[in-house]
């Protein structure tokens, strides 16, 4: 009877354990299967939340007039660096002389003149006007003639085959020569690929550099200063400010700390980007509907070249980079008690190349809060100017 017992005490056990399994499994396999359901459910929600983002072409979107973030004391979100005491060396935001003499020279080539004096050689890298006519075996080739038009090229830059270009050095305007080619082997054109060709050769004219002086600089840079001396001081100067303003932005963005978001106002970025994105969807879709009687893309997806949940992310991370940089310049206002000047003003129109004459054109454009937004990044730059230190600059 007793080992009856036991037996019968041993198969009750078993089934108690074998229930507890299968509870065990039904409950974890209910976990998993919730947490899948509630994965789908999420992933649907970020799915669909790209185009529930509203799209805005109000670039001041979420912005007082004054160019603060509406509802947003900037302070709060952001864990400000010691910007009072930034040092930088002089070394890091200067030009050199040699770099001044670099853009002095891009600066000349827009300026040259265009020459027949048969007393001016031909060297490297000089421009000139010339015509052509190519043949082969005596015969004219398709593609190988200016037609008499002429073409302007840069000896040495214009990536002709061959040594033609290296020929044309030493020669002067008003000269006619021939000049001996041959083809590549794998040129693109059959009919000539791997032949010898003769090129007659009539050179036009040759542009010519001026000289860098003071009567230069009254003749065409009278805007910005009267002697070639001041104008090399101006751009030193110039570049060291832009130099040290990107510094000084870049040094109070990557040191401060965003800890958190205004989320109204990053939606209203978002909302901006996905406008622009739409207009130049639609734009280039009625382009190719006049142009070509069908549609660029068939979708805004095809477009885009993402899925929503993609370019929600992408949405969201262009929204958070520009609010990163415009609440560290609005707590610095806020901290130091700024107010935004009339050449903070003028500042901005002039980052855009813009004339101050345009302001209330571009003000209807953009809005007044976009435009003062920008002043104050101007206003904060000019605190900072006040308070860096810059190690070895000349007295």
């Amino acid at each position: 009877m007793g080992n009856k017992m036991n037996a019968k005490a041993i198969r009750k056990k078993r089934a108690e354990q074998k229930a507890k399994i299968i509870k065990s499994v039904a409950t974890i396999t209910s976990i998993v299967i919730g947490l899948a359901v509630i994965g789908c459910i999420a992933w649907v929600i970020i799915y669909s939340l790209s185009f529930s983002v509203k799209e805005t072409s109000d670039f001041s979107v979420g912005l007082n007039a004054d160019g603060t973030i509406t509802g947003v004391k900037a302070t709060d979100y952001v864990e400000l660096c010691d910007y009072n005491n930034i040092s930088v060396d002089y070394s890091a935001v200067s030009v050199t002389d040699g770099e001044v003499d670099d853009y002095i020279d891009s600066l000349l080539s827009e300026y040259k003149t265009y020459s027949t004096d048969p007393d001016c050689l031909i060297k490297k890298n000089d421009s000139i006007n010339i015509d052509y006519v190519g043949s082969i075996d005596g015969v004219e080739f398709s593609g190988g003639s200016t037609q008499g038009n002429g073409t302007d090229i840069v000896v040495g830059q214009a990536g002709y085959i061959d040594d033609f270009e290296d020929q044309l050095i030493g020669h002067k305007a008003g000269d006619v020569f021939d000049i001996e080619v041959t083809f590549p082997d794998d040129y693109g054109n059959e009919e000539v690929a791997g032949k010898d060709a003769v090129f007659n050769i009539t050179i036009n004219g040759i542009y010519e550099a001026q000289e860098f002086n003071d009567e230069f600089v009254k003749a065409n840079l009278s805007d910005q200063a009267r002697t070639a001396e001041a104008f090399r001081q101006k751009y030193k100067d110039d570049q060291y400010n832009a130099k040290l303003s990107e510094y000084l932005q870049n040094y109070v963005c990557e040191n401060s700390k965003i800890t958190s978001y205004p989320e109204s106002y990053v939606k209203g970025l978002m909302g901006l980007t996905k406008g622009s994105d739409l207009q130049n969807y639609n734009q280039y879709n009625q382009y190719y509907q006049s142009a070509y009687g069908t549609n660029m893309y068939n979708s805004f997806e095809e477009y885009i070249n993402m899925d929503k949940k993609e370019y929600y992310a992408s949405l969201r991370a262009g929204a958070e980079e520009l609010a990163d940089k415009m609440l560290v310049y609005q707590a610095i206002y806020e901290k130091e008690g700024l107010t935004i000047s009339e050449q903070n003003k003028e500042d901005v129109l002039a980052s855009y190349g813009i004339s101050s004459e345009y302001h209330n054109q571009i003000k209807e454009t953009y809005g007044e809060g976009f435009l003062n937004q920008s002043a104050i990044m101007f206003a904060d730059l000019d605190y900072l100017k006040e308070h860096v230190t810059v190690n070895g600059k000349p007295e």
